[in-house]
């Protein structure tokens, strides 16, 4: 019997429910062994855009489809699969919840959707299919205020019309602890880290987000640091995330439109 990739997928989702992905046989695959790219498909917002909202809000609060901008965030518990783009988010500490805030390119003062998860637990998230912007970690307090918080991982991506997925970890707007990307269409490919590199940042390398907590700094755009910089180049590479349009080829595509990501915890 030959599977479809929607009944690979529902399997996938089904034992990833269940316990965290295998990071190491993950990335164990070797990185020459799939396709990397500078940019490709992926749809950046970039380092300069200003924080405000730069697309007018929507009329009747939500949005995703690229066109204008939520005022009411969606929350979800979890999205059921049934086909079609989406990305399954893993929750890395053992025993604390953590929020996820998905927000479209451009729409940075509300996000899309959001989601708490369990700790040691894997939720789907769906989108629509032309949907291009980031998920970070966050907290209600901050990225439901109505106003930017950027500081911090990005987890990029966006959607093709031939139903490929586009994605990249960025660091150019800060790091609060890494992310693991890959895909599930076979390919093996994957990008990003899960080791901890905030712990011997160097003095220099740190900003403030705005409840006190620090994280590592922006390395592109007008707060940048080029210390913080120096520091990822060496502690993670630019072939693993996108830390300046200078390095690296950190973008990878899903031929089947789905992401699987896995977050470490991180610094709230």
């Amino acid at each position: 019997m030959k599977l479809t990739t929607s009944a690979i997928i529902l399997g996938f989702f089904a034992a990833a429910k269940a316990e965290l992905p295998d990071i190491a046989a993950i990335t164990s695959v070797d990185p020459s062994s799939f396709p990397s790219y500078q940019t490709g498909g992926l749809i950046r917002q970039g380092s300069n855009v200003s924080n405000l909202v730069t697309r007018q809000d929507c009329p009747n609060g939500q949005s995703g489809d690229g066109n204008c901008c939520a005022t009411a965030p969606i929350l979800t518990w979890g999205d059921a699969y049934s086909g079609g783009p989406g990305i399954s988010i893993a929750n890395g500490s053992p025993d604390t919840y953590y929020g996820f805030y998905i927000y479209e390119n451009s729409c940075d003062s509300i996000p899309y959707k959001y989601i708490w998860i369990a700790g040691g637990a894997t939720e789907y998230i769906t989108l629509p299919s032309n949907f291009a912007g980031r998920i970070t970690r966050g907290t209600d307090a901050m990225n439901l205020a109505g106003v930017p918080n950027l500081l911090g991982t990005w987890f990029e991506f966006n959607w093709q019309p031939n139903g490929w997925i586009w994605g990249d970890i960025s660091l150019i707007r800060g790091c609060d602890q890494g992310v693991l990307l890959w895909t599930t269409d076979g390919s093996g490919a994957w990008k990003g880290f899960t080791q901890d590199i905030l712990a011997n940042a160097p003095v220099g390398a740190w900003a403030e987000k705005p409840d006190g907590t620090w994280v590592l700094a922006p390395t592109e755009g007008p707060t940048a640091d080029a210390i913080t910089l120096d520091y990822e180049l060496s502690a993670v590479g630019a072939e693993y995330a996108y830390l300046d349009d200078s390095h690296g080829s950190p973008v990878i595509a899903g031929t089947n439109g789905f992401f699987a990501t896995y977050w470490d915890p991180g610094t709230m």
